[in-house]
């Protein structure tokens, strides 16, 4: 019995590491032919990765967003899919916080690291084809360790701190058309 309290304890302290990122809302809009997927994520990064950041190591994280269409007797299938990566690094020299779109080579700059963070979380839309027939979508955010230098990454692999991670989050898709196109 009370291997199992101990184990329950465990997992929910890791787990409470887990929520470093979380879904707050997900703004949906059809404008013409797309459909507008705004994700507003809260992204609370530990220490580590604040003293990594400030120390020059470059961080990068992955927002995923995927389109499916229920189908009663099988796997849901997946009708639309795409990746933004972003870059987060620090200069020294200028005391500024850069986030780059890795895809698009577009720079932001910020003064703080939490006006960058709340950007990165809150800012990124994707677009997806409105004609497309899906019910519901997936949308996540994480850090990717595996970018990190490689002296870095082993070290890093099992570190709750470093687990910046939404996890999948479903959310149906209820979008509707940009008030300026409705009679």
């Amino acid at each position: 019995m009370k291997l199992k309290l101990i184990l329950l304890v465990v997992l929910c302290c890791f787990s409470a590491h887990l929520r470093a990122v979380e879904l707050l809302d997900l703004q949906q809009q059809i404008d013409g032919q797309e459909l507008l997927i705004t994700p507003q994520f809260e992204i609370q990064a530990s220490q580590k990765v604040i003293d990594a950041i400030n120390s020059g190591i470059v961080i990068t994280f992955v927002y995923q967003a995927k389109l499916f269409q229920t189908i009663d007797w099988w796997f849901d299938a997946v009708v639309g899919s795409k990746i933004k990566t972003f870059e987060v690094r620090y200069f020294s020299l200028s005391s500024q916080y850069q986030l780059l779109h890795i895809q698009s080579k577009n720079k932001l700059s910020f003064i703080t690291l939490k006006q960058l963070l709340q950007h990165l979380g809150q800012q990124t839309t994707f677009e997806f084809d409105a004609n497309r027939q899906a019910d519901y979508l997936e949308t996540r955010i994480f850090l990717d360790k595996q970018a990190l230098p490689s002296i870095m990454q082993l070290p890093n692999v099992f570190d709750a701190d470093w687990n910046l991670n939404s996890d999948w989050q479903p959310v149906p898709i209820s979008a509707t058309k940009d008030a300026s196109e409705q009679p």
